[in-house]
C-alpha cells in the first residue's frame, strides 16, 4: 500500500509540479480521490528546501549506481520468486541469470554497463581452468565482477571468496525466507478473494438460469392458457 502511495505521489509530482513555476502550480486536487487540502499538503512539502535538497542528493546517488535495479516496486527476492515460477520452473537459474532478470528493462533492455558486466561474467565462466583448477561458477563470476556490490547478498547467495561453511548468511537467509513467506501469504489471500468472486459469479449465473427457467415455464403456461381461451371463445360464437 505504501509503495502504491509513493508511486502515486511520484506521478503527481512529475505531472503537476516538476518544471512548473511556483505561481502556476494548481491549488486544487487533480484527483477525485484526493481532497484539495491533501493536495496542498503535498505541494507545500515538495516546496520546502529540505525536500528539494533531498531530491538533489537522491539524484546524485542514483547517478553513481552503475547497475540500476529493474524490478519495479518489487524487492529482488520477490521479483526472483515470480520469475522462477513463471520462467524457469524446475530448472534453477544461475547467478548470472538472476543478474540479468533483475537488471533488464522491459522497454530498453540492458543498459551498457550491465551488458559489459554480463559479457565479463560469461567470459569468466567460459574460460577454462588453469593448473588443475575448475572454471569459475556463475556465482563466482558474479562475485568477481560485482566485487563492491551487495547483489549476491541481497538475493541470498554467497560469494565463493567469502569464508562460510554453510554457503550463506543465516540472518539474511532468514530475512529472505520471511519475505518469501509474506509474498506467499499475500498470493494466497489474493487467490482466496478470486475464488470467492468466482464462486459468487457462478452462484449468480446459476440463480439467473433458474429464474430464466421459471420465466420460460410461466410463459409457456400463459401461452397454453391463451390458446385454451381462444378455443373456448371460438366455440361460443
Amino acid at each position: 500500500m505504501r509503495c502504491n502511495q509513493r508511486q502515486m505521489r511520484y506521478k503527481l509530482k512529475k505531472a503537476y509540479f516538476n518544471g512548473v513555476a511556483a505561481d502556476k502550480v494548481r491549488t486544487t486536487s487533480p484527483l477525485s480521490t484526493m481532497t484539495d487540502e491533501q493536495w496542498m499538503q503535498l505541494v507545500n512539502m515538495w516546496s520546502t528546501p529540505k525536500h528539494k535538497d533531498k531530491c538533489v542528493n537522491n539524484k546524485v546517488i542514483r547517478g553513481k549506481v552503475r547497475f540500476q535495479q529493474k524490478t519495479g516496486s518489487r524487492s529482488y527476492i520477490a521479483h526472483m520468486h515470480v520469475v522462477k515460477q513463471s520462467k524457469y520452473g524446475d530448472a534453477p537459474p544461475s547467478a548470472i541469470d538472476l543478474f540479468k532478470e533483475c537488471h533488464c528493462s522491459k522497454k530498453t533492455g540492458f543498459a551498457e554497463p550491465v551488458k559489459e558486466a554480463i559479457d565479463t561474467m560469461e567470459a569468466l565462466v567460459a574460460e577454462p581452468g588453469v593448473e588443475g583448477k575448475e572454471s569459475k561458477t556463475p556465482t563466482e563470476a558474479v562475485a568477481q565482477v560485482l566485487s563492491s556490490s551487495k547483489f549476491l547478498h541481497n538475493i541470498g547467495l554467497v560469494s565463493a571468496t567469502k569464508k562460510s561453511c554453510n554457503g550463506g548468511d543465516p540472518t539474511r537467509v532468514a530475512e529472505l525466507e520471511a519475505e518469501l513467506e509474506s509474498e506467499k501469504q499475500n498470493s494466497l489471500a489474493v487467490r482466496a478473494q478470486l475464488d470467492a468472486l468466482k464462486k459468487n459469479v457462478e452462484e449468480s449465473e446459476e440463480a439467473r438460469a433458474k429464474e430464466l427457467e421459471k420465466i420460460n415455464v410461466l410463459q409457456k403456461g400463459a401461452e397454453e392458457t391463451n390458446a385454451l381461451l381462444r378455443h373456448l371463445f371460438s366455440l361460443n360464437k
